[in-house]
Protein backbone atom coordinates (compact mmCIF):
# COMPACT_ATOMS: atom_id res chain seq x y z
CA UNK A 1 0.00 0.00 0.00
CA UNK A 2 1.67 3.51 -1.19
CA UNK A 3 3.00 5.62 1.98
CA UNK A 4 1.74 8.97 2.07
CA UNK A 5 5.53 11.06 0.75
CA UNK A 6 6.29 13.15 3.14
CA UNK A 7 8.03 16.43 1.93
CA UNK A 8 11.06 16.12 4.55
CA UNK A 9 12.52 13.13 5.53
CA UNK A 10 15.48 11.88 7.84
CA UNK A 11 16.88 9.13 5.84
CA UNK A 12 19.24 7.75 8.78
CA UNK A 13 16.19 7.83 10.73
CA UNK A 14 14.44 5.98 7.82
CA UNK A 15 17.53 3.34 7.24
CA UNK A 16 17.56 2.54 11.65
CA UNK A 17 13.94 1.63 11.18
CA UNK A 18 13.82 0.22 7.54
CA UNK A 19 11.55 1.85 5.88
CA UNK A 20 9.87 1.54 2.39
CA UNK A 21 8.42 4.52 0.85
CA UNK A 22 6.15 4.13 -2.06
CA UNK A 23 3.95 6.56 -4.17
CA UNK A 24 3.46 9.08 -6.69
CA UNK A 25 4.92 12.16 -6.55
CA UNK A 26 3.95 14.96 -8.74
CA UNK A 27 6.26 16.76 -11.28
CA UNK A 28 5.35 20.14 -10.18
CA UNK A 29 7.98 21.82 -8.02
CA UNK A 30 10.63 20.26 -9.56
CA UNK A 31 11.84 23.51 -11.09
CA UNK A 32 15.58 22.21 -12.61
CA UNK A 33 13.86 19.62 -14.35
CA UNK A 34 11.70 21.65 -15.22
CA UNK A 35 13.74 23.25 -17.67
CA UNK A 36 13.66 20.76 -19.67
CA UNK A 37 10.49 19.54 -20.31
CA UNK A 38 7.51 20.92 -22.20
CA UNK A 39 5.24 20.89 -19.74
CA UNK A 40 4.51 19.67 -16.08
CA UNK A 41 1.79 17.16 -16.41
CA UNK A 42 2.01 14.18 -14.68
CA UNK A 43 3.95 11.95 -11.86
CA UNK A 44 7.06 9.75 -10.53
CA UNK A 45 6.31 6.61 -9.11
CA UNK A 46 8.60 6.30 -6.33
CA UNK A 47 9.49 2.75 -4.52
CA UNK A 48 12.55 3.77 -2.15
CA UNK A 49 13.91 1.40 0.39
CA UNK A 50 15.96 2.04 3.21
CA UNK A 51 18.11 -0.21 5.64
CA UNK A 52 21.73 -0.79 6.58
CA UNK A 53 23.95 -3.29 5.12
CA UNK A 54 26.39 -5.98 6.85
CA UNK A 55 29.30 -3.22 6.99
CA UNK A 56 27.05 -1.10 8.63
CA UNK A 57 26.15 1.37 5.67
CA UNK A 58 23.19 3.42 5.77
CA UNK A 59 22.02 2.73 2.87
CA UNK A 60 18.61 3.78 0.04
CA UNK A 61 17.77 1.52 -2.69
CA UNK A 62 15.02 2.20 -5.23
CA UNK A 63 13.34 2.90 -8.37
CA UNK A 64 11.65 5.49 -10.38
CA UNK A 65 9.69 5.78 -13.36
CA UNK A 66 7.99 9.04 -14.86
CA UNK A 67 6.95 10.09 -18.27
CA UNK A 68 8.40 13.51 -18.92
CA UNK A 69 7.31 15.45 -21.75
CA UNK A 70 10.98 16.48 -23.16
CA UNK A 71 11.37 18.11 -26.79
CA UNK A 72 12.08 16.62 -29.41
CA UNK A 73 15.22 17.57 -31.05
CA UNK A 74 14.41 17.06 -34.91
CA UNK A 75 10.52 18.91 -35.02
CA UNK A 76 10.95 20.85 -31.49
CA UNK A 77 7.52 19.26 -30.38
CA UNK A 78 7.00 17.66 -27.02
CA UNK A 79 7.88 13.89 -27.01
CA UNK A 80 6.53 11.58 -24.70
CA UNK A 81 9.19 10.01 -22.87
CA UNK A 82 9.48 7.17 -19.87
CA UNK A 83 12.40 7.48 -17.86
CA UNK A 84 12.90 4.38 -15.44
CA UNK A 85 16.07 4.88 -12.88
CA UNK A 86 17.35 2.75 -10.05
CA UNK A 87 18.67 4.24 -7.51
CA UNK A 88 21.90 3.28 -4.81
CA UNK A 89 22.61 5.65 -2.28
CA UNK A 90 25.08 5.13 0.49
CA UNK A 91 25.11 8.02 3.16
CA UNK A 92 27.87 9.77 4.60
CA UNK A 93 28.87 12.52 5.89
CA UNK A 94 32.08 13.62 4.29
CA UNK A 95 33.41 13.38 0.70
CA UNK A 96 36.71 11.28 2.20
CA UNK A 97 33.99 8.61 3.50
CA UNK A 98 31.69 8.86 0.51
CA UNK A 99 35.64 7.61 -1.27
CA UNK A 100 36.04 4.56 0.79
CA UNK A 101 32.25 3.27 0.15
CA UNK A 102 31.56 0.15 -1.31
CA UNK A 103 31.16 0.69 -5.41
CA UNK A 104 27.98 -0.61 -5.41
CA UNK A 105 26.73 2.85 -3.91
CA UNK A 106 26.72 6.09 -5.09
CA UNK A 107 28.35 8.68 -2.14
CA UNK A 108 24.71 11.04 -1.07
CA UNK A 109 26.71 13.31 1.75
CA UNK A 110 24.14 14.94 4.49
CA UNK A 111 25.17 18.04 5.49
CA UNK A 112 21.72 18.03 7.26
CA UNK A 113 19.77 15.36 9.02
CA UNK A 114 16.68 16.39 6.84
CA UNK A 115 16.60 16.27 2.99
CA UNK A 116 14.07 17.45 1.04
CA UNK A 117 12.50 14.23 -0.54
CA UNK A 118 11.35 16.12 -4.00
CA UNK A 119 15.23 17.22 -4.65
CA UNK A 120 16.07 14.12 -4.25
CA UNK A 121 14.06 12.67 -6.54
CA UNK A 122 14.45 15.53 -9.03
CA UNK A 123 18.37 14.89 -9.08
CA UNK A 124 17.78 11.07 -9.40
CA UNK A 125 16.06 12.06 -12.85
CA UNK A 126 18.33 14.21 -14.44
CA UNK A 127 20.67 12.04 -14.15
CA UNK A 128 18.57 9.78 -16.16
CA UNK A 129 17.44 11.74 -18.71
CA UNK A 130 18.68 10.99 -21.98
CA UNK A 131 21.19 13.23 -23.55
CA UNK A 132 18.74 13.70 -27.22
CA UNK A 133 15.21 13.12 -27.12
CA UNK A 134 13.17 12.59 -30.70
CA UNK A 135 10.72 10.63 -32.09
CA UNK A 136 10.13 7.73 -33.97
CA UNK A 137 10.61 8.95 -37.68
CA UNK A 138 7.71 7.30 -38.28
CA UNK A 139 6.19 9.68 -35.66
CA UNK A 140 7.95 12.72 -36.22
CA UNK A 141 6.91 15.83 -37.95
CA UNK A 142 10.10 16.52 -39.59
CA UNK A 143 11.26 14.16 -41.86
CA UNK A 144 14.87 12.54 -42.26
CA UNK A 145 16.39 12.73 -45.31
CA UNK A 146 18.30 9.70 -46.55
CA UNK A 147 21.78 9.35 -47.22
CA UNK A 148 21.52 8.48 -51.33
CA UNK A 149 24.34 6.01 -51.66
CA UNK A 150 26.83 7.37 -54.36
CA UNK A 151 25.51 4.72 -57.64
CA UNK A 152 22.06 6.12 -57.29
CA UNK A 153 23.57 9.89 -57.76
CA UNK A 154 24.03 10.81 -61.47
CA UNK A 155 28.02 11.93 -62.13
CA UNK A 156 28.34 15.29 -62.66
CA UNK A 157 27.99 16.40 -66.75
CA UNK A 158 31.30 18.06 -67.78
CA UNK A 159 31.58 20.87 -70.17
CA UNK A 160 33.97 23.16 -71.37
CA UNK A 161 34.45 26.46 -69.89
CA UNK A 162 35.93 29.08 -71.89
CA UNK A 163 39.30 30.19 -70.90
CA UNK A 164 39.18 33.71 -69.32
CA UNK A 165 42.77 34.57 -70.20
CA UNK A 166 41.69 33.61 -74.03
CA UNK A 167 40.88 37.50 -74.33
CA UNK A 168 43.74 38.32 -73.03
CA UNK A 169 45.91 36.23 -75.51
CA UNK A 170 43.76 37.63 -78.25
CA UNK A 171 44.75 41.20 -77.12
CA UNK A 172 48.44 40.58 -76.96
CA UNK A 173 48.51 38.59 -80.39
CA UNK A 174 46.97 41.74 -81.74
CA UNK A 175 49.36 44.28 -80.05
CA UNK A 176 52.26 42.19 -81.36
CA UNK A 177 51.08 42.04 -84.87
CA UNK A 178 50.76 45.86 -85.10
Amino acid sequence: MPTRLLEYIKPLSLCDRGEHLQGLMPLTGMARLADVLCHQNGEVEIDLAFDIDAQGTKFLKGHLKACLALECQRCMKAVETVIETDISLGFVDTETVGKALSSEYEPYILSEPTVILRELVEDELILALPIVAFHAEDECEVKIQQHQPEEDIPPPVETKKPNPFNALAALKKAKSDD
